[in-house]
């Protein structure tokens, strides 16, 4: 009655994260689960995993975090995996398959309440994969390393993209401290340096922090239902509904202009964080989308 478990939830956590959770018997966290049941059903845990959580064998066993009694939701590195690889000039088509395939496999709630992140502790900055032309060899000339000012200029316009996919995807959004403010560094622990403070990229700061709130005043990027409208080449195009709340994400990570005409049910559509407004007769709305370039439309 006296465990490690329940007395910190009585301290006031939320819930428990298990690192490396492949390392712990099934058995075993589904015991931390039941030991959370019984202190606090609202609490959540969450599990480290890389891979599709429905379909990961790990010491010749096929697991079962999210067969009910263990996780309510995994760490998605799936979704990271996908959004560089589409950022980085693959096509949207592979970004959607991957994610499909992944909400054919979880349980809705897992879905859901996946945490979505584009970086952690245990990778390289997204600044610097994005911006970076090329990964020196020796662990000394990374640490060195800085993106030139071509490099982070270009990487900064595909992060804002990605913070685009990121805060209107269904998922919890997490941000790896000092992504938001424009850190850089290679693997660990060059991904690990102190905080800027004083020195953040204030509009990069300022953009998260416009995401963060949109997030947080519509209710169709928490729980709405997730259309693809377009994904072919550099062009994704996604649809967020709950009721008649609608909210889309439009994105040309290509390098050359592109244009897209998706369905509107009214005459207007104003773009979240510019303000700008669009006219969308008979039902249409036509859209150009300049190279590397995105808008949240509501």
């Amino acid at each position: 009655d006296h465990s490690i478990i329940k007395h910190w939830l009585r301290a006031g956590a939320s819930g428990w994260r298990l690192d490396v959770a492949d390392e712990l018997p099934d058995e075993f966290i589904a015991k931390i689960r039941a030991a959370m049941n019984e202190e606090n059903p609202d609490t959540y845990l969450l599990g480290e995993v890389w891979e599709d959580g429905t379909t990961k064998i790990a010491y010749s066993q096929r697991r079962r975090y999210l067969l009910g009694s263990e996780c309510h939701g995994l760490m998605n590195y799936p979704f990271r995996n996908a959004a560089i690889s589409y950022l980085l000039g693959g096509d949207a088509r592979w970004f959607r398959e991957t994610m499909e395939g992944l909400r054919a496999n979880y349980p809705p709630t897992a879905y859901y309440s996946a945490m979505n992140a584009l970086g952690t502790h245990d990778t390289p900055r997204i600044l610097t994969l994005l911006g970076a032309d090329r990964t020196p060899d020796t662990k000394a000339e990374r640490a060195s390393y800085r993106l030139l000012p071509r490099e982070r200029a270009a990487g900064i316009a595909k992060l804002r993209l990605a913070a685009l996919v990121l805060f209107t995807f269904p998922g919890s959004p997490m941000i790896y401290y000092g992504d938001e403010a424009g850190m850089e560094g290679f693997e660990d622990p060059l991904n690990r340096g102190t905080y800027p403070w004083g020195r953040e990229d204030q509009e990069l700061l300022a953009f998260f922090r416009q995401l963060g709130q949109l997030r947080r005043e519509r209710l169709s990027l928490q729980e709405g239902d997730l259309t693809y409208l377009h994904a072919r080449g550099g062009v994704l195009v996604l649809r967020r509904q709950l009721g008649d709340e609608i909210t889309v994400a439009a994105l040309n990570a290509g390098e050359d202009a592109a244009e897209v005409a998706i369905p509107w049910p009214r005459e207007l559509a104003r773009e979240a964080l510019t303000f700008q407004q669009f006219y969308a007769p008979g039902g249409k709305l036509r859209l150009r989308l300049p190279p590397v370039s995105g808008m949240i439309l509501i």
